[in-house]
């Protein structure tokens, strides 16, 4: 059945010739990482245990992939897969995954007095599931759970039917190994179905140990568990502690959820819905539904499973519920993998009392399922816009629900009857993955990327341009230019698998003093799962990194700007050295790749021999904070004898004047002609009627031809109404922003309103690399009474009627709209470039942060910029404290800065995986100054005797030196790793010893029974 299942629904993507990787974390995450992985286990570069340069700047491997791949006993079969067909043996890991999501389950389910047959249909839902699908699709080692979760309420059961704990112990040590994650919200499921079921068998009268002495035996077995996790969960423990994530903002500030959630949710607990909101992955099957529907009914025959389906009932409607169990954090709802035990359970009841259905019982099943369709046709305006598979999902819990009716009159026997519920539920298990995985059904299934393309979009991520860096020599970093790749993700980790100490990287777990030294900088690319990303193009941000080479793409290399000092890389002959584009349909850049090379990069080490005021750097703004960096060292501790300096301000203030861009704003009746004549519905021969581009201003001849033509001859007073307030609004604006960007307004048709800022000396800032600093950021989201408003608006402007229907339409797209949990995008363009800054919605579960501050690099350009525009996306308006233009030269006496710390770089400076070594030059008293990412793990040598590390410039190691010649050697041992082993060791001993004595004893017990037989 599984595998009838299995090929039913995978084969719609296959068919497709699309695979199970997806084109954001699939391909940016999961599978650079399992290649890396798998070097790994096969000896081929460094071990597990060590640092890596390729990790971002510099990070500890092991607490980096157990996230991801190091407890995950199935990626450990990745040794025996050739690397040329890892693609394959990605997708088929996932298929393996999920088949012992289903032998999970039965180990669970065996322990309960069901039938085979309940427990094969309880396995198939159970294995078959919204949530399944869709990790299995996105991330598959999210299947994990699904396969621990159900064993360790297999190992609880047996410890509250007085069997041995120590399957526990094992249990729980492989959950927290496999994904520390997972382990926090298994745990608390765990805890909970301890409860439950303690309760349940209290109520049901069955023998037991007393509540403290069961107590006792889960606490020790679950530490003994987590000891023997040690060797993982220390190192991991601690990285996390000073990881980006460990900030929280509970529930991204949510109270309730958007209105479209709860108007949705009905759907989603019988199909997927098209999409996943916060997590919202039901899809029940419908004999899971028709099993809830029974249980609930005979409320006190299942008394406990009831207030267990209640509870989550109410659960799913909290934000505050989901994040609790989401580590506090975003009120992600995955929680309800677990939530599937309990209805894969309901339905086992369900089957196992087919038999015995009365007709009250069939009334209520065939009743309630009725009137959920109805339910969902209500919310959805009374009328079924929606998918065509899901209306098949609808046809086939119908189709369910008349095989229980007619099972009577029919005659049908035991057999028969089981064959055809079989068929139906396997149909319905097909089809919900159909939903998910045919590209005629669902538009997510069209992110997977096509077959064969994954291993060559990682060989040619950069069309090969990685052959053109040095294969040996100095230590040096690279960075892609901003916009390199438009892909969906935060940042990319293929760089990771091609070896060229890329600065950007993608991974839950990142140090939190280098998303701090982002955030402090402004850097508009933060995120927390990629604190730098491409460092928003900013020329020092990547000199004080030590990036000495970029990947740009061919056509930046005309009209774009480009990090000063950067310089293409050219062939003998003096021409730019092309790499040309490695075509992948779907994935490549679709142009060939350049290397840029900078001469102002520092080295991974040097000395400083100033440092900077804290209290003055503090009061610095983030742009001058970044050149200060170059001046002296910002320490955390103490430097005796180093010279303490108040940093210089770099930064030049530009002044602008700021002017809304009324083009397409109907302020005027000329304009309202115009927008009718643009937007009638029929065709005409009068040659007045083509009007050039932005024409905003009708000669007499065209006001006299196209106003009886577009109904102005005598417009009516909310037309004229509408006119007024929009003036209005443009005349208020531009008082506010008369000394500068305060605000940025939408019309009264909902149209976001461009904005130019011209600067007063343009020629004053060529060379120089300018930046639009926004502080006190603030934003208006839209809303359903907002937007039936601006649609109504419309209406009158384009002299069309407003219908009832059209009123209804409105209502049902507003509340089955994202209105009051969207984000936006803020784009700048000027000559010579465009970027963006993004505040994302609070529906997203993994980098959501209120910005209220940015700093947006408008690039390094040697032309006159005299205007940027700027266009905002998706909301009503935005509001600013302040906005200010700053420009930052970089002439000779920044080349002399930077070639002064580069001389005062480590001689000698050698780099291995977990050891930097060097010599300083410098006879003053200085401070070591390294761009290594700070970790306890750095321990430093200086002249053989250890000295105490230091934060340096925020977030890298360093150290106080003494003056005078030194020898410096940096080693590093992942933190809290000799504690794990021991614990490890310690716990895994003693385990082994008690398992050894039940063994012993159930060894005697049995013989004593056969000797008394």
């Amino acid at each position: 059945m599984f595998v009838l299942i299995a090929a039913i629904s995978y084969s719609g993507l296959f068919l497709a010739g699309r695979t199970l990787i997806w084109e954001v974390d699939g391909i940016a995450q999961h599978f650079p990482i399992l290649l890396t992985f798998q070097e790994i286990l096969r000896g081929g570069g460094q071990g597990l245990f060590s640092w890596s340069w390729n990790l971002g700047l510099g990070a500890d491997q092991l607490t980096t992939f157990a996230y991801y791949v190091v407890g995950d006993p199935f990626n450990y079969l990745v040794a025996f897969i050739p690397r040329a067909h890892l693609e394959w043996g990605y997708q088929a890991l996932i298929l393996l995954r999920l088949y012992f999501v289903g032998l999970a389950f039965l180990a669970f389910s065996h322990q309960f007095k069901f039938g085979r047959f309940s427990q094969l249909i309880g396995s198939l839902t159970y294995t078959f599931t919204a949530y399944t699908f869709y990790v299995g699709m996105h991330h598959p080692f999210f299947l994990l759970p699904m396969i621990w979760f159900p064993l360790l309420c297999w190992a609880i059961e047996r410890v509250l039917r007085g069997h041995s704990w120590v399957p526990l112990s094992i249990i729980t040590a492989v959950v927290i190994m496999s994904n520390f994650y997972f382990a926090y919200l298994l745990a608390l499921g765990s805890l909970i179905y301890a409860l439950v079921r303690f309760w349940a068998r209290k109520r049901e009268g069955a023998k037991m140990r007393s509540f403290l002495q069961l107590l006792w035996r889960l606490a020790v077995a679950v530490l003994l568990g987590v000891g023997m996790a040690g060797i993982i969960l220390v190192p991991t423990l601690l990285a996390m502690l000073h990881a980006t994530r460990a900030s929280f903002n509970f529930a991204n500030g949510l109270l309730t959820y958007p209105i479209n959630y709860y108007v949705n949710l009905p759907n989603r607990l019988l199909t997927n819905g098209g999409s996943v909101q916060y997590w919202i992955t039901l899809g029940l099957s419908g004999i899971s539904f028709i099993g809830m529907i029974y249980t609930l009914r005979h409320f006190k025959r299942y008394w406990v499973l009831n207030w267990v389906l209640i509870a989550m009932m109410i659960g799913i409607l909290m934000p505050s519920f989901a994040a609790v169990f989401n580590v506090f954090s975003t009120p992600s709802n995955r929680w309800l993998l677990m939530a599937t035990l309990v209805f894969a359970y309901a339905t086992m009841v369900l089957v196992d009392h087919l038999a015995e259905l009365t007709a009250g019982d069939l009334k209520w099943i065939a009743g309630v399922s009725f009137g959920w369709l109805i339910l969902i046709w209500l919310i959805n305006g009374f009328y079924l816009n929606i998918r065509k598979h899901d209306i098949a999902t609808y046809l086939i819990l119908l189709a369910l629900v008349g095989l229980l009716l007619a099972k009577r009159s029919l005659k049908l026997t035991s057999r028969q009857f089981n064959v055809l519920l079989l068929g139906v539920v396997t149909l319905n298990l097909a089809n919900n993955g159909l939903g998910w995985l045919s590209t005629n059904t669902n538009s997510n299934s069209t992110e997977q990327i096509r077959q064969g393309t994954a291993m060559k979009w990682v060989k040619g991520y950069v069309d090969g341009a990685q052959t053109g860096l040095p294969k040996s020599g100095q230590f040096y970093r690279t960075a892609l230019v901003p916009n390199y790749y438009t892909m969906r993700s935060a940042e990319s980790d293929v760089p990771m698998v091609l070896g060229t100490h890329t600065v950007g990287s993608y991974f839950s777990v990142q140090n939190s003093y280098v998303g701090q030294l982002s955030q402090t900088l402004g850097n508009s690319e933060y995120a927390m799962n990629s604190p730098l990303g491409t460092l928003n193009g900013r020329t020092t941000f990547n000199n004080l990194l030590g990036v000495q080479y970029m990947f740009a793409r061919e056509d930046q290399l005309k009209g774009q700007s480009l990090p000063a000092g950067y310089q293409v890389v050219k062939t003998k002959a003096g021409d730019p050295k092309i790499y040309p584009d490695q075509f992948i349909y779907g994935l490549s850049n679709h142009t060939g790749t350049v290397l840029l090379k900078s001469t102002n990069a520092l080295p991974l080490a040097y000395t400083q021999t100033q440092r900077l005021n804290a209290t003055k750097f503090n009061q610095l703004s983030a742009v001058d904070k970044e050149q200060a960096l170059l001046q002296g060292a910002v320490t955390s501790g103490s430097a005796s004898g180093v010279k303490t300096v108040a940093p210089k301000k770099t930064g030049q203030e530009v002044a602008y004047t700021v002017q809304a861009d009324d083009t397409t704003v109907l302020d005027s009746t000329d304009k309202v002609i115009i927008y009718r004549n643009q937007h009638s519905t029929g065709t005409s021969n009068n040659l007045l009627s083509k009007l050039p581009d932005k024409t905003v201003t009708l000669t007499d001849k065209q006001r006299v031809s196209l106003t009886p033509a577009t109904g102005m001859t005598n417009p009516s007073q909310r037309l004229l109404n509408l006119i007024q307030e929009n003036q209005q609004w443009l005349a208020k604006n531009a008082e506010t922003n008369a000394n500068g960007l305060k605000s940025m307004i939408s019309d009264v048709q909902g149209h976001q309103v461009p904005y130019q800022l011209t600067i007063k000396h343009p020629k004053r800032y060529r060379n120089t690399e300018m930046y639009l600093v926004l502080d006190g950021i603030t934003y208006d989201r839209s809303s359903i009474k907002n937007e039936l408003k601006t649609s109504q608006n419309t209406n009158v402007f384009t002299d069309r009627p407003y219908t009832k229907v059209d009123y209804l339409d409105d209502i049902r797209d507003g509340l089955k709209g994202n209105l009051s949990a969207s984000g936006y995008s803020l784009n700048a363009q000027t000559v010579d470039n465009l970027v963006s800054f993004n505040q994302l919605g609070t529906t997203n579960m993994s980098d959501y942060e209120p910005r209220t501050k940015a700093v947006i690099n408008l690039g390094n350009s040697h032309s006159a910029r005299k205007t940027i525009v700027l266009n905002f996306t998706s909301i009503r308006g935005m509001h600013f404290k302040s906005a200010k233009l700053i420009a930052v030269p970089f002439g000779k006496a920044y080349a002399q800065q930077t070639h002064r710390l580069q001389q005062q770089g480590l001689q000698g400076l050698k780099v291995t995986n977990n050891q930097v070594t060097g010599k300083t030059r410098t006879t003053k008293a200085s401070v070591l100054t390294t761009s290594i990412p700070y970790s306890t793990g750095w321990q430093l040598q200086v002249d053989g005797k250890p000295v105490k590390t230091q934060i340096v410039n925020l977030a890298f190691v360093g150290a106080q030196l003494s003056s005078g010649h030194h020898t410096i050697k940096l080693t590093y041992q992942t933190p809290g790793l000799t504690l794990g082993r021991w614990l490890n060791v310690i716990c895994g001993l003693i385990v082994l010893g008690l398992a050894g004595w039940q063994g012993w004893c159930w060894y005697r017990g049995l013989g004593n029974d056969r000797h008394d037989g």
